[in-house]
């Protein structure tokens, strides 16, 4: 759910995606390189479709892994306010040379039929909302990092009804470095460590004494940190309709929080994607950034 996730506007962060995210609370955000920029410039707006597939666990710390898959309609608008870029909604507040302050959401994959957790109820459909604050001060940095810190509320839906699943906090570095190793692909990196609230560690680890079996003891999850999640994207646009990723993602769950729980069985969980975006349709207007 979170070690994996992302599709909600676009494969593109379908690469990172299963039933939650891995290692943030909240669902993962996609690669920003997904979707490179167009040769000529960014345009204001880009429309078109999306495929991709990735391989990841269903929820953190889970062992079994499934292959997710789908073709998306895709559509990136790089407004002053409204942003849709790289699987997820934001809208920005505030801007200086070193800060940004925006809204941002985004959401992920359920995860059904685990037999870790058969009589237990499924888990729904996430998606994340909340501010964040992201410090662009580092540019003298090699790979020019952003911090970025995301405060968010979780909720879940099958979409028959939607609940809240309390909150995560998500500090997030990003390096962007074009151009690697000589060639024309742009090589992207992330690291996030993620702290959550009781409500979403018991969403995942909890056991009622009602669902205790055997094999599956009763469990009270606790707040506190999640995991920690490093990321690695190489994309390229070779042509200016089209652009392609390859991602992996490696979340590590020792130390966390709820280590002790029957349904946390792996500490360690790894999810890799590919995806392939095209965008025939554009603005003739490009963004202002």
């Amino acid at each position: 759910m979170k070690q994996n996730t992302l599709l909600a506007c676009t494969v593109a962060s379908l690469a990172s995606l299963s039933s939650w995210g891995a290692t943030s609370a909240t669902a993962p955000d996609a690669p920003a390189t997904a979707v490179a920029p167009a040769p000529a410039g960014l345009p204001l707006w880009e429309a078109g479709l999306a495929a991709g597939a990735g391989y990841v666990p269903d929820y953190p710390g889970a062992d079994r892994y499934r292959t997710r898959a789908a073709v998306l309609p895709v559509f990136i608008y790089r407004g002053p306010v409204l942003r849709i870029d790289g699987g997820s909604v934001s809208g920005r507040l505030a801007r200086s040379s070193d800060w940004e302050l925006d809204l941002s959401a985004n959401g992920a994959f359920n995860a059904n039929n685990n037999a870790l957790r058969q009589g237990m109820p499924d888990l729904d459909y996430l998606f994340g909302v909340g501010p964040q604050a992201i410090y662009k001060g580092l540019k003298t940095w090699p790979g020019k990092p952003t911090l970025h810190l995301k405060l968010r509320a979780i909720l879940s839906t099958d979409f028959s009804r939607v609940d809240s699943r309390g909150i995560s906090f998500d500090p997030q570095l990003r390096w962007r470095l074009p151009q690697v190793a000589g060639t024309p692909a742009t090589l992207s990196l992330s690291l996030q460590p993620s702290w959550a609230s009781r409500s979403l560690q018991s969403y995942f680890y909890q056991v009622n004494p009602s669902e205790a079996t055997a094999i599956r003891p009763a469990y009270n999850a606790r707040a506190g940190y999640m995991g920690t999640e490093a990321g690695i994207t190489l994309s390229h646009r070779p042509l200016r309709d089209v652009s392609w990723f390859v991602t992996a993602r490696l979340l590590s769950l020792h130390g966390a929080a709820n280590t002790a729980s029957p349904l946390l069985r792996d500490k360690r969980n790894v999810s890799v994607g590919a995806g392939v975006v095209w965008t025939p349709w554009r603005s003739g207007r490009t963004a202002a950034d």
